[in-house]
């Protein structure tokens, strides 16, 4: 199930809050949601929050901080049979914005086919070596100009990972910048190539995008201003062997079993909030492994602990 909770990222308490007391404590409420959605014979469904739902805890924690006010749902289905549930698409709007319309639900189920398409090509024909497996995967429809018009919920973090560039207070103005830049770089390099591919090495492992055009008859409606522009998805995947150096790695380091749990973890590129979930603690008791794990391997930043792992 694909949200904006990992792609927006809550700030810290936030998030603890909301996989604490809202997403754990009430996973029957979300998965019957989402089977309700799945079930359904529309492809698309939309939803305005009430006035009802604004008294809410839920509201008051996590939508009125994302600024979440409209959604807009989509199942991806299997393009195989038509109707094995892929996944769900997420899309937002704030409490300033207009609600989706029926033309807004009519251009999203147009292209939900090409994300099915998109999400079941064989990794296993991308990849450099037999060694290598495809660890985890993220995909995003974007602009000609490489805007994001829809990302799954690894995307940001991936294309991170991809970039391989550390995040500081003195360049967290500029990275969505360089994001948008690299990504760019990624189109056009992609675009070039025979077999449409991208491969980029960084200090969290190897990666590969794939560019598949979307809309080869014609052009694709945007979901915003009412525009049009031509499609593209980008599908990024991770290589797993680098998983398996790592954990090979964590092993000979002088770490205990948890912190050899946490340092892998951490190296595979998983925020606090998500080593919290994994472990059963919250974000600020995850951080706190984090830091032990940090001190105990002398390093200030994450990606230094995935090169000691793969170094070891």
């Amino acid at each position: 199930m694909t949200n904006i909770y990992a792609e927006r990222m809550l700030p810290p308490e936030a998030m603890a809050l909301y996989y604490e007391r809202y997403y754990r404590d009430d996973k029957v409420a979300f998965s019957k949601a989402y089977l309700g959605r799945v079930n359904s014979h529309e492809p698309v469904s939309r939803k305005t929050v009430t006035s009802a739902e604004q008294e809410t805890g839920y509201y008051r924690d996590v939508l009125s901080v994302l600024d979440a006010e409209h959604v807009l749902y989509g199942i991806v289905r299997s393009p195989h049979n038509g109707h094995e549930a892929l996944g769900q698409l997420s899309l937002y709007r704030g409490r300033d914005e207009s609600a989706f319309t029926t033309q807004d639900a009519a251009a999203l189920k147009d292209v939900l086919h090409y994300l099915s398409s998109a999400l079941v090509n064989d990794p296993q024909a991308v990849l450099r070596s037999p060694t290598e497996q495809t660890a985890e995967e993220a995909m995003a429809v974007l602009a000609e100009d490489g805007e994001v018009m829809f990302a799954d919920e690894a995307w940001s973090r991936m294309v991170r990972m991809a970039r391989g560039e550390a995040i500081s207070p003195g360049n967290a103005r500029d990275e969505p910048r360089a994001i948008a830049a690299f990504i760019q770089g990624v189109l056009k390099a992609a675009r070039a190539s025979k077999r449409a591919l991208h491969w980029v090495e960084s200090p969290w492992g190897r990666f590969v995008f794939r560019h598949h055009d979307l809309d080869a008859a014609g052009t694709t409606k945007r979901l915003v201003a009412g525009t049009t522009a031509k499609a593209t998805a980008l599908v990024l995947s991770r290589l797993a062997n680098e998983s398996v150096r790592l954990t090979e790695g964590a092993a000979k380091l002088d770490l205990s079993s948890q912190q050899r749990e946490v340092a892998l973890m951490i190296a595979l590129g998983l925020t606090n909030a998500e080593i919290g979930e994994k472990l059963g603690v919250s974000v600020n008791t995850a951080g706190y492994h984090v830091k032990q794990v940090f001190a105990k391997l002398n390093v200030h930043e994450r990606g230094e602990v995935a090169q000691l792992l793969r170094a070891a």
